[in-house]
């Protein structure tokens, strides 16, 4: 399977597990022992209203602001204030209060505890970039454009590579990098 370019209009919309918003569903993994996806990217409209997070024991998240304005969450351990492309990981079973200070969205992976990992990070791509060939790599486009094969992604879009390596193109392109990792042999 060549990369696939999932547009930001062509994202499936779905409310919250606690009904207290909406996210876009950019793309899930197989479903695991449990019965729900090893994995899962969305976008998430965090308006400018305090909300709380859905909780999701068993998942880890990376949580990454990618409107123009940060967040304060409180998980009850103190406040910790997120600036946009920031990327910050938290158990699933936390479910943060967020305060945003101004509309803004929220870029998220979430990743079974014990069967797959994600790593998210800012990146600058000026050049050809190669993917790995194992795993999952996923990008969303925050600026410029990328070159995918015969698909090119504009700002919000995203990319997804499943296992196979594949040589991106770009001119000062910025954005998201996540690699998801299966941890066991489920």
């Amino acid at each position: 399977m060549a990369a696939q370019v999932i547009r930001s209009d062509d994202r499936r919309r779905v409310p919250w597990r606690n009904g207290a918003g909406t996210t876009e569903e950019v793309a899930t993994g197989p479903d695991g022992p449990a019965g729900r996806p090893l994995w899962r990217i969305s976008v998430a409209d965090l308006g400018s209203a305090p909300s709380e997070f859905s909780a999701f024991p068993g998942t880890d998240r990376v949580f990454t602001v990618i409107g123009e304005h940060g967040v304060d969450l409180d998980s009850g351990n103190g406040t910790r204030s997120l600036d946009p492309w920031q990327p910050h990981p938290f158990a699933g079973e936390d479910a943060p209060h967020c305060v945003p200070r101004g509309a803004t969205r929220a870029f998220n992976a979430m990743t079974e505890r014990g069967a797959t990992t994600a790593a998210v990070g800012y990146f600058t791509l000026d050049t050809a970039f190669d993917t790995v060939a194992d795993g999952v790599t996923v990008l969303y486009v925050r600026s410029g454009s990328v070159q995918a094969g015969t698909a090119r992604a504009e700002p919000g879009d995203c990319i997804l590579i499943r296992g196979e390596a594949i040589t991106l193109r770009a001119s000062s392109a910025t954005g998201l990098l996540v690699r998801i990792e299966p941890t066991s042999s489920l």
